[in-house]
Formats: structure tokens, C-alpha cells, sequence
């Protein structure tokens, strides 16, 4: 039997709201250390960039948590395909966070002022990050969501 999308959504909520309590505690805070020492690897000591300091995005790297609520309630999956699934659209999302991060500080002048070019392609860097999660849980569980949006119709094979 197909599950009503009205309990979808509370089981979304169910799961994302402990997740972004955790999240807000604790979480950022490793989850930015870690993206610290990933980039600082990256860009200073392979490529040879001069960059004292990263201007982290933070709001926006809470995006993990609706891709991880949505899969982990996507029902259907095997545990093995649910996790890899996860685990690539997890890697996706700190890969992209890693892109955004040193395209802020790249777009930003000497002075810390933020250049034209900043202004014109950070809402579409942001408005990009805000629907990957989205984007990426539609493209790994397509069939369910399908599924789950369009009652009477059979799922996309």
C-alpha cells in the first residue's frame, strides 16, 4: 500500500526537526572544522593559494538535513541502496559546499567587500544549494516519488 503524502510530511518533520536541534548544538560546528582542514588541504597547501581565513556559507550547509530526512524516510529501498544512495548525495552536498565556499571567497575583492560579480551570481549560487537537496532526492528516488505525488498513475520505471 502507497503512503498518503500528508504522512510523509509528518514523518519528515518527525525526523528533520532532531536532526537540526542536533545539528545547531554541535554538528555545525564539526561539520565546519572538518570543511576547514578539507579546503585549507585543498587550496593551500596543494594548490598554493595565499587565503587566510574561509567565509563559510553557514546557512546554507544545513541543506544537509532535509536530503538526509527525505531519504531516510523514502521507503522501497533496500537498506544496502538506501545508504549508498546517502552516502553519494551526502558526498555531493560537501563537495558542493566546498565549491560555494571558495567561490565566496574568490568572489570577494582584497577588502573583504563583496565584488559586482558576487552580486550578481550569489543568488543563484544560493538558490542552487537551497534545491540540491531536493534535486538530488528526486534523482535517487524518482520511482518513490513518483509514486508518492501520483496517486492512480504507475510510477517511471
Amino acid at each position: 500500500m502507497k503512503e498518503k503524502l500528508w504522512v510523509f510530511i509528518v514523518k519528515f518533520i518527525l525526523i528533520s526537526a532532531p536532526l537540526f536541534v542536533v545539528w545547531h548544538l554541535k554538528g555545525q560546528d564539526w561539520y565546519l572544522v572538518f570543511l576547514n582542514h578539507v579546503l585549507s588541504f585543498l587550496l593551500i597547501k596543494i594548490a598554493g593559494f595565499h587565503i587566510h581565513g574561509f567565509p563559510f556559507p553557514v546557512d546554507i550547509f544545513n541543506n544537509l538535513i532535509p536530503f538526509v530526512s527525505l531519504m531516510l524516510i523514502t521507503k522501497e529501498f533496500k537498506l544496502k541502496t538506501k545508504l549508498s544512495r546517502l552516502g553519494w548525495g551526502l558526498w555531493i552536498l560537501i563537495v558542493w559546499h566546498m565549491i560555494l565556499t571558495g567561490a565566496v571567497y574568490f568572489l570577494y575583492d582584497e577588502y573583504g567587500v563583496p565584488s559586482q560579480a558576487y552580486e550578481k551570481l550569489s543568488v543563484p549560487l544560493y538558490l542552487f544549494s537551497a534545491t540540491l537537496p531536493l534535486v538530488l532526492w528526486i534523482l535517487f528516488a524518482r520511482k518513490q516519488v513518483v509514486g508518492l505525488f501520483l496517486r492512480g498513475k504507475k510510477s517511471a520505471k
